[in-house]
């Protein structure tokens, strides 16, 4: 099970339906995870990664450090997150997770902007982009 701690008061993912897509994510494969936000109604994909598919990002793209890294990274491939839905994906506490993304924010990959309150993060690195979508399969 996933253990987060929310303090966030806009949630936008659900952790069954997170749970349930990992369920069903191989080491080399890809899942989608639907995704509506709360705010904007916008409705997009979040990419999960396999464990083979972290590594490869991981290497291709260093700045990540870790798994963990490299699948917060995929999680902002094709939208907009919160530090709490981040939390919900990675199942990591929100204040590790703020950490992590700040970093990567200080490395030149995402950029944030905040929205009633709370943290946004996109991906901003064009190079990270290109290096995920070469994992994708067509």
């Amino acid at each position: 099970r996933l253990r987060v701690k929310i303090t966030g008061t806009i949630r936008c993912l659900e952790p069954a339906a997170v749970e349930a897509a990992m369920g069903r994510l191989d080491e080399e494969g890809v899942q989608r995870l639907p995704y509506t936000c709360r705010i904007s109604g916008q409705e997009e994909e979040i990419l999960l990664l396999g464990d083979l598919l972290a590594a490869r990002l991981r290497a291709t793209v260093p700045e990540v450090g870790d798994a963990a890294g490299a699948r917060m990274l995929a999680s902002l491939y094709a939208t907009e997150l919160c530090e709490c839905d981040v939390a919900t994906l990675t199942g990591l506490a929100e204040d590790e997770v703020l950490e992590r993304l700040q970093g990567l924010t200080r490395r030149g990959l995402l950029d944030h902007r905040k929205v009633h309150g709370m943290r946004y993060f996109r991906l901003a690195s064009e190079d990270a982009r290109r290096a995920i979508a070469a994992l994708l399969p067509n």
